[in-house]
């Protein structure tokens, strides 16, 4: 297993403020907590699955949180083609908001299941080298 640094909210706000990444997103904030699980977990070999993009916009249209966590992670990414809504406007991502307060998966009744490592056993996992 490879050894990283645990993600901070100064280390995502750094790479976001000096990374141009190839897609943008459509959203206006991301939760910090979210993306935190998501490294971590992605750094001890589990695959969340592809992220759904907009090839015309260059938008994440699914995924922005595994997106952002993939890149900081340096893994490689499966990208899924797919459409966005006419009305998405596209923000690189040094510009929008990170929640640092809020974890929305705790928030949500649904997603609070992925707050705990528990649901892992039934995820896949990665070669690691």
């Amino acid at each position: 297993m490879e050894d990283f640094t645990e993600l901070t909210i100064e280390i995502l706000k750094e790479y976001l403020n000096k990374t141009e990444t190839k897609y943008s997103t459509a959203q206006k904030r991301l939760c910090f907590a979210k993306i935190k699980r998501i490294y971590r977990r992605v750094k001890l070999g589990y695959d969340f699955g592809g992220i759904k993009i907009c090839s015309d916009k260059m938008i994440i249209v699914e995924g922005n949180h595994r997106y952002i966590a993939y890149l900081l992670a340096e893994i490689e990414i499966e990208f899924i083609t797919w459409i966005s809504s006419h009305c998405d406007v596209s923000k690189l991502f040094r510009h929008i908001e990170i929640d640092e307060v809020n974890d929305w998966d705790y928030n949500n009744t649904y997603d609070r299941k992925y707050c705990s490592d528990d649901f892992l056993i039934n995820c896949t996992k990665r070669n690691i080298k």
